[in-house]
């Protein structure tokens, strides 16, 4: 199984490239699918950032369970 790390820096650059997708539709004449493309950009970055808590935490778990196994 990936670490959570590789989700994380996985959802960032799936969102800069839905971000950079939504400029090119902006610009092209596009507006309601660059809507569309940053909601989803902000989808992924919300879900990225959720990994990185989680991933904090779970490393904050384990440092205090070893601590407590060493005394």
């Amino acid at each position: 199984m990936l670490s959570n790390k590789v989700y994380v820096i996985a959802g960032g650059v799936i969102t800069v490239l839905f971000v950079v997708l939504a400029m090119a539709e902006f610009s092209t004449g596009y507006p309601e699918d660059g809507l569309q493309d940053l909601f989803y950009a902000a989808l992924s970055a919300g879900a990225g950032v959720l990994l990185y808590v989680l991933d904090r935490r779970q490393r904050e778990r384990r440092a205090a369970a070893t601590q407590r196994d060493a005394r």
